[in-house]
């Protein structure tokens, strides 16, 4: 071998010797540089460990396991929230991006198996404004860029009281975010970052919505701003017996199940730091909701607004251009007498398609519901409901055209709930309301034949002849005002304003059945 080859060989060897030498002592140094910032780099209220770290200098990639993080309030009275996870990689960073373009930029980030506990009762807000607000508003020295984020086979769990209530608990939760991007630009803003694309996953959520009240799903997917959610259950936690016991004021108890729902095209973010959403299309699949209020618990006296003045004064931008719930049934249970079982009425094969659901949409732009269902298994009904929400005086329009019903049908209500029993036979009945949230104006026409009714007897068993004899005096047996056959009547109601909309659509009918009737 010639000197020169030799000494072109030894060249090589050093460099590569130096090479690797270097590698060595940088992969030391980073890993020195990430242990001293997990031991001494962290906020107080911060405690972090992991239990290995690889470090590819070359590929720019590092990989832990066995990551723990847990967070107290800064006054570190307790921990109110612990992360575990298997690992964390952080793929590709990118050193010229670094050197040259004044960016942190990474290929990717992936978190493997986080099970993260939160526990909202014993979270306390900073109060020292002045510090958090300095820590906000130090500058970024450079951008941040990553290129995909994804988090895998996550569980969440959130406990909202001392004795460890399930708030929240979410398994397997798969998470994927694209182009991610934060400069100091952006976290001036409510929504900090900015992405290109995103999806997530899970089997199930349970969520606790109230005090009574929990929301359990099956499958749910979020993809290409689309959401699909496979069997959701919205019920009471307790027994009718026990809620009933726990209550102070009247609240129903429930039990709602939909067999699906997808939601389209959804966007959200921040306007002037206000929230938005919007979404071209929301469809539930196969309602079925079965509501039982107990009249003789105590009345919720606080005053209900229409539903136009509740979306009008939402805390949100609501945008849904259109709603559609299909293939649905309601059942409502009233107990007005102790001594009697619920009265009942029921609406089969519900169908809606309502239009303009939110608060921006501009003044006459309405709100517009067409219903149709069938009353009681045989009687059809269509109704057409709007309203404008940003009309102040929450002004409404309801009509309804109900087919035929034969009044029997409607006993098992009547009887339990108003003591009496009801015979004949109504072919069609159509209503119009006019109203406000302060008074209403109802027309209505109704065609009818042989009406009858009876009062009966505490028992429920047996009739007050008597008394019933008497009322069907005041009663007209037959509609026959004008050439169709039907009876014309109006009233103008004014609303019991501690109580819901379709009380207020009762006292309507009510009156208007009165001016026909008697």
């Amino acid at each position: 071998m010639s000197k020169k080859v030799r000494i072109t060989l030894i060249t090589i060897g050093s460099i590569i010797g130096l090479l690797l030498l270097a590698l060595i002592i940088g992969n030391i140094v980073v890993k020195n540089k990430v242990e001293k910032f997990f031991t001494n780099g962290l906020p107080e209220h911060i405690a972090a460990s992991y239990g290995n770290l690889d470090v590819h200098l070359i590929t720019g990639t590092m990989t832990f396991s066995d990551i723990s993080v847990s967070l107290q309030d800064t006054s570190k009275k307790a921990k109110h929230t612990h992360v575990k996870t298997e690992k964390l990689i952080v793929e590709d960073f990118k050193y010229w991006d670094y050197l040259f373009n004044n960016q942190i930029h990474l290929e990717a980030i992936q978190i493997s198996k986080p099970d993260i506990t939160y526990y909202k009762h014993k979270y306390q807000p900073n109060q020292n404004t002045t510090n958090s607000s300095t820590a906000t508003n130090k500058p970024l020295q450079r951008t941040v860029l990553i290129d995909k984020f994804s988090i895998d086979n996550a569980k969440i769990t959130m406990y909202d009281d001392t004795t460890y209530s399930t708030f929240l608990y979410v398994p397997d939760i798969m998470v994927t975010v694209s182009g991610l991007y934060f400069d100091n630009e952006t976290l001036q803003k409510r929504l900090p970052v900015t992405y290109k694309n995103y999806q997530a996953s899970t089997d199930s959520i349970f969520l606790k919505v109230g005090a009574y009240e929990a929301l359990k799903t099956g499958p749910l997917q979020l993809k290409n701003k689309k959401l699909t959610v496979d069997s959701i259950r919205l019920y009471t936690k307790y027994s009718i017996a026990k809620h009933t016991e726990l209550l102070e004021k009247e609240r129903d108890h429930f039990d709602v199940s939909v067999g699906s729902l997808s939601v389209n095209n959804i966007d959200f973010g921040f306007t002037d730091r206000q929230f938005f959403y919007k979404t071209s299309k929301i469809i539930f699949d196969k309602i079925d909701a079965t509501i039982y209020r107990n009249k003789l618990v105590a009345d919720d006296t606080r005053e209900k607004p229409l539903y136009s003045k509740m979306l009008r004064e939402l805390p949100i931008a609501l945008t849904v251009d259109s709603l559609l719930i299909n293939n649905s049934n309601v059942r409502y249970e009233e107990k007005v007498k102790a001594d009697q079982p619920p009265g009942t009425i029921h609406f089969d094969n519900l169908n809606a398609n309502i239009e303009n659901v939110g608060n921006t949409y501009p003044e006459k732009q309405s709100t517009n519901m067409k219903i149709t269902s069938t009353f009681m298994q045989s009687t059809p009904v269509n109704v057409d409901w709007t309203f404008d929400v940003q009309d102040t005086s929450d002004a409404f329009t309801f009509k309804a055209d109900i087919g035929p019903l034969a009044a029997e049908q409607l006993n098992s209500f009547t009887k339990p709930n108003l003591r009496a029993a009801l015979e004949g036979k109504v072919d069609q009945t159509f209503f119009s309301i006019y109203g406000t949230s302060n008074q209403s104006e109802i027309d209505m026409r109704i065609k009818y034949d042989h009406f009858k009714v009876d009062l009966l007897k505490e028992d429920g068993s047996s009739t007050k002849t008597l008394l019933s004899g008497l009322a069907n005096l005041f009663l007209k047996s037959d509609s026959e005002n004008d050439s169709e056959g039907f009876t014309k009547g109006s009233a103008t109601v004014q609303p019991d304003k501690t109580k819901s909309f379709f009380n207020y659509l009762w006292l309507n009918v009510r009156d208007a059945l009165k001016a026909c009737l008697l």
